[in-house]
């Protein structure tokens, strides 16, 4: 018989010699619950798409990998069945108070994806030839993903109405008024709190569309020499919702269109 999850978090403290006295106390640690957050996240994208997609069609998992820095590892794996097609789903959470409403009445929001660990000099050589790009380039795009990482990022905007709080240093919902009038208008309802509603609310994009050089986007860093079409990732795309549908504009969308992205895959 399977074990439940409360023998599961028994065998798991016993095993790593956490007191499970203060198992929750260590949980709420302000360092640790981001990390468990984003990886938790990653969970709860998996139980989405499973929900969303073709049982016939697709199969949906959560690979369990020991990647290496600098050899990405697969947050959540979506299998077209017909042709054994496998698209890399990455699991990124918005920025904290990452929501911001803008006088012409758009509103954006910002999500974080970056690399866990930053490449040092070493990395940097031995990844930079494998990558195709020079060390110096790499040097200083060394947190920043390419679009080759991953096909397809996927948000919670939850994330964006979060503070921490100064007193405590813990992690609090905290939406301004701005931010409850942008829940309302892009589908909150009386059947669920706004906290759920935010954390449940995803988009999606694919990779290649969120890299510099495309939609606009341009490079931030001081030290970029190609600042219109370096290729790389920033480490805050933007989510940017127009003002009258309240709809993304700019190659995002709702998690619940996602096939209209794995359609593009699955032709190729």
């Amino acid at each position: 018989m399977p074990k439940n999850w409360e023998e599961k978090v028994k065998e798991y403290c016993e095993k790593y010699n956490i007191p499970l006295l203060y198992l929750a106390e260590t949980l709420y640690e302000p360092k640790v619950v981001p990390m468990i957050r984003g990886k938790a996240f990653e969970f709860s994208v998996m139980m989405a798409l499973q929900e969303i997609l073709p049982k016939d069609k697709w199969q949906v998992d959560k690979p369990t990998m020991n990647a290496q820095i600098g050899f990405h590892d697969v947050d959540v794996r979506v299998m077209y069945k017909p042709t054994k097609k496998i698209i890399r789903v990455e699991c990124k959470l918005a920025k904290k108070g990452g929501y911001r409403l803008f006088a012409n009445g758009y509103s954006e929001i910002r999500v974080k994806c970056m690399r866990s660990r930053t490449l040092g000099p070493a990395k940097v050589r031995e990844l930079a030839p494998k990558l195709g790009i020079s060390e110096k380039v790499l040097a200083v795009h060394n947190d920043q993903y390419l679009p080759a990482d991953f096909d397809i990022v996927v948000s919670s905007i939850g994330n964006a109405f979060y503070t921490t709080d100064k007193e405590t240093g813990f992690f609090e919902w905290k939406p301004t008024k701005a931010g409850t009038d942008f829940l309302e208008k892009i589908g909150f309802t009386d059947r669920e709190n706004f906290r759920d509603f935010a954390f449940k609310t995803m988009f999606v994009a694919k990779a290649s569309d969120l890299a510099i050089g495309k939609n606009g986007i341009t490079c931030t860093r001081g030290l970029c020499k190609n600042k219109k079409a370096c290729g790389f990732i920033p480490n805050y795309p933007i989510i940017t919702f127009d003002k009258k549908t309240n709809k993304p504009i700019n190659k995002w969308v709702s998690i619940q269109e996602i096939l209209s992205l794995f359609k593009d895959f699955i032709k190729s």
